[in-house]
């Protein structure tokens, strides 16, 4: 029986059952965590140098060590809180660490948010500050003014709320993950909105992607602030003037607008890299639909960020 052979498959395996499991998301392993008990390893070759080879009692006794010391990695990995690298390191040089802000009075849960209706209330602020996170709402509409829930057990919501007015709230969204495990699978945010209110929208997205429909709400301005790869956003008919704001280090921004709508763009970027549907008039820093200047109902557009392409599209 070759102990060598076997010891390091097992080894190997372990390694890659983690890694499967880990990619799959049916575990949270914490590889940082058990780096800490590299000298496990050392004491492992040393059992496997000083047990007899050639003794069928040496060959159980390595392959058990190597069998017990895998199996406590395994529970360290398991049981120990994934945090960013640099935090377990500053935190094992004694250093405490603690990016929740002490300020921050919000109660945070898993459960599903919801902002009751009052039939008082006509227009809301509502800012989001999310994290990473994949932001989703896929048209949805709510009877209560605003709702909110995540798929991941690992993320947590908290909103407050505070009346501006008699008939206005502000409504905040925050979230953060629960264990400070960044790995964002299967973490989306979904959000809906009651469609008889007047929308001021502020979404502060680290997301990897976000999906918005908005088209069925009524949205007097619209700033985002996102780090996703992509943006993909569909509007409805604008009021009067919509303004809408995005600052994003997105890979590429899609927007949806109805066939009619009147529309003008202006950017800090090259406009080159961009996609348009229907009649434009094209200037310096400028993009305009032609029927922007006679339209009573108009978006404007403030694109700006690291952006590589801007499609406009009709529905």
């Amino acid at each position: 029986m070759n102990t060598r052979r076997i010891t390091t498959g097992i080894t190997i395996l372990f390694i890659g059952v983690v890694l499967l499991l880990s990619q799959l998301n049916t575990i949270s392993f914490n590889w940082v965590g058990i780096f800490r008990y590299w000298p496990l390893f050392i004491v492992l070759a040393g059992i496997r140098m000083l047990v007899p080879k050639d003794q069928q009692i040496g060959q159980f006794v390595a392959i058990g060590s190597t069998v017990v010391i895998l199996g406590f990695l395994t529970y360290i990995g398991l049981s120990t809180p994934k945090e960013p690298i640099l935090t377990q390191l500053l935190k094992n040089k004694g250093v405490n660490i603690n990016i929740d802000d002490p300020n921050d009075k919000t109660n945070y849960t898993t459960e599903k948010l919801n902002v009751p209706l009052d039939d008082k209330i006509h227009s809301a602020t509502l800012n989001l500050d999310l994290g990473a996170t994949s932001l989703r709402n896929d048209s949805s509409t709510t009877t209560e003014i605003f709702s909110a829930f995540n798929t991941s057990k690992e993320y947590l919501l908290g909103v407050t709320v505070h009346g501006e007015s008699a008939d206005k709230l502000d409504i905040n969204l925050k979230g953060k993950f629960k264990n400070k495990d960044f790995n964002s699978k299967n973490n989306n945010t979904f959000i809906a909105l009651n469609p008889n209110i007047l929308w001021n929208l502020n979404f502060d997205v680290g997301a990897i992607d976000a999906k918005l429909d908005l088209s069925p709400y009524k949205i007097e301005t619209l700033d985002i602030d996102a780090g996703a790869t992509s943006l993909k956003l569909k509007l409805g008919q604008p009021l009067a003037t919509t303004k809408i704001s995005m600052d994003a280090g997105a890979s590429s921004i899609e927007i949806s607008i109805p066939k009619n709508a009147a529309c003008r763009i202006t950017s800090d970027n090259a406009l080159s890299s961009t996609d348009y549907e229907g009649d434009f008039l094209k200037s310096e820093g400028e993009v305009k639909s032609t029927n922007y200047d006679s339209a009573a109902q108009k978006f404007d557009f403030d694109i700006n960020g690291g952006i590589a392409s801007i499609k406009i599209r009709r529905y």
